[in-house]
């Protein structure tokens, strides 16, 4: 399903009981509000986990780690399911399965931040607040549909994944990935296309009378999904500038 049918399902199926945010300015803070828990589960997760590898340093926490690691990836898609699921139900709220994909997030990508150094992901996370920041202003100030953004997105999203295919087809053959970073930087360049589109929808939506509760966790979720791929991306980069200068 589309964001488009989930979004044109919740726009035409809005009963009076539903509409609890009835401002577009309350609708946006709603909708980042939601975002900013949602990244505060996913790193709240990390947190605990890192605790406990840190504390508990036994193979009892690794494998205990190792475990909630595999349980994450098992319940990934499961959990997406149910987020749309509940976002096309009407008057499902998408707040637990918005969460629970939180929580879920969390125990995910928890490799790529436990094992770098905190100064690294704490760089990575404020320049991915900053570049969210300049790509909000971006869509706030644009007086134009930015539709076609989501179109170059997409494409590139698709050429990205023929490139990465025939980039693995390539490690397999001569040993190394003579494509990686044209497939990074066209990932890359893709979800911060999407990530300006995504954050002019919730304004548009905002302005459309429309706004719900379930619109604003579904525009969060989007926002919450762009916000951690540019933070892993950005933490990537980071981790290989820090890598070659020593």
């Amino acid at each position: 399903m589309t964001k488009d049918q989930v979004y044109g399902k919740q726009a035409n199926r809005v009963r009076p009981s539903e509409v609890s945010v009835t401002s577009g300015s309350k609708f946006i803070g709603a909708t980042f509000l939601y975002m900013a828990l949602g990244l505060l589960v996913t790193f709240g997760v990390i947190g605990l986990l890192g605790a406990m590898l840190s504390i508990f340093k036994s193979e009892i926490a690794t494998d205990t780690y190792i475990y909630i690691f595999i349980a994450a990836l098992i319940l990934y898609i499961p959990v997406m399911i149910w987020v749309h699921f509940s976002a096309a139900r009407n008057g499902k709220t998408v707040g637990p399965a918005f969460f629970t994909y939180s929580i879920v997030m969390g125990a995910l990508i928890s490799p790529a931040v436990l094992f770098l150094d905190f100064g690294l992901v704490a760089v990575s996370f404020g320049t991915t607040c900053l570049a969210f920041a300049v790509m909000a202003l971006i869509a706030w100030t644009s007086k134009k549909s930015l539709s076609n953004l989501a179109i170059i997105g997409m494409g590139l999203l698709f050429g990205g994944l023929i490139l990465s295919i025939f980039n693995l087809i390539m490690y397999f053959i001569i040993g190394f990935q003579p494509l990686y970073w044209l497939v990074s930087f066209l990932f890359f360049f893709a979800i911060i296309l999407l990530t300006i589109f995504d954050l002019k929808r919730v304004k548009e939506i905002a302005m459309s009378g429309v706004a719900t509760k379930n619109m604003a966790m579904l525009c969060a979720l989007n926002l919450y999904v762009d916000f951690i791929y540019i933070f892993l991306r950005v933490l990537r980069i980071v981790a290989i500038i820090a890598g070659n200068r020593r």
